[in-house]
């Protein structure tokens, strides 16, 4: 029902921004972009403070830090690896060409300062949000407000970019996305499962989460392994961060969809509008099929795994 709840409220906004732009009520002008970079700057900035103003972050990376930065990084890893491969093949026999559509930034020899400076927002949030006492007012709810913003703004910049929401929903990859992203999250867990002495089903559990920390974490704890809930909490908010530093990087070497893929279950939400921003509007559908199917997925397939551990 939560999940529901979500699509719904995001496709409200969505389809508000959309409607704005269409019936001309919204002028379309060349202020958007400077408008949606300053949501998103604000978006970013408050998602590191709620983190930083959480008392049991510190205590929990103390505990299982490395644990938690380990499954992190081989979720992201194996659904790269997983959505590359599917592209490979599909380009193979669909003589695709790789290209998107979608002419990047130049800002550097490696395309590092956009994905820098962005995830610097989040980084800023966090020290302030740990270190300064000045914070306490903020609450999460303000960063809810800041995305619905955002999702409105994207609805607005579907409609002056023509986005064909059909023929993107009816492309083979929207819904090859979520089936590699689980596919490679689960694969890079497996393979952490020896090296941390976990049992294979409690290690798929944590990687089952898919970027849903607020769900994950409490779905394990509630089955008895507080420890490990931890450590399930941890691993998708790091998860977040590091599909925040990856989504522009992997949109300038052409891998779109890989950048769709590491967002997780946050692609329909948190990290949608820097995917609209590094990938192009046209990947807005895809992003929040994505989200939406990973986010179902979660409550059904984390008790799962640690049921058969």
């Amino acid at each position: 029902m939560e999940t529901l709840g979500s699509l719904l409220i995001i496709f409200s906004f969505l389809f508000a921004g959309m409607a704005g732009a269409h019936f001309k009520i919204l002028p379309v002008t060349g202020y958007l972009d400077r408008i949606m970079n300053v949501a998103l700057a604000a978006l970013l900035f408050s998602m590191g403070l709620r983190i930083g103003l959480l008392d049991s972050v510190t205590s929990q990376l103390l505990r299982i830090g490395i644990l938690s930065l380990s499954f992190a990084a081989v979720t992201v890893a194996g659904t790269v690896a997983a959505l590359m491969l599917v592209l490979v093949i599909l380009r193979r026999h669909r003589d695709l060409d790789g290209s998107d559509g979608h002419e990047p930034k130049q800002d550097g020899p490696l395309g590092l300062g956009e994905p820098l400076r962005l995830f610097g927002f989040v980084v800023a949030g966090f020290l302030c949000g740990y270190f300064l006492p000045y914070f306490d007012w903020f609450r999460e709810v303000y960063t809810s407000y800041l995305l619905y913003a955002l999702l409105f703004l994207i609805g607005v910049q579907m409609v002056r970019n023509e986005v064909n929401l059909k023929q993107a929903m009816l492309h083979p990859l929207t819904f090859l996305i979520p089936l590699g992203t689980v596919i490679g999250s689960l694969a890079g867990s497996a393979l952490l499962a020896a090296a941390f002495d976990l049992e294979l089903g409690k290690a798929l559990s944590l990687a089952a989460g898919f970027g849903w920390y607020s769900l994950s974490g409490v779905l394990i704890t509630e089955m008895g392994d507080p420890v490990l809930g931890a450590a399930g909490f941890l691993i998708n908010v790091i998860r977040e961060a590091i599909a925040l530093l990856l989504i522009p990087l992997l949109a300038k070497l052409r891998l779109s969809e890989a950048a769709i893929g590491v967002g997780g279950a946050t692609s329909m939400d948190v990290t949608l509008p820097l995917i609209e921003r590094s990938c192009g509007t046209a990947y807005v559908p895809m992003a929040i099929v994505n989200g939406a199917v990973l986010s179902m997925l979660v409550p059904f397939l984390v008790p799962f795994f640690f049921s058969i551990a």
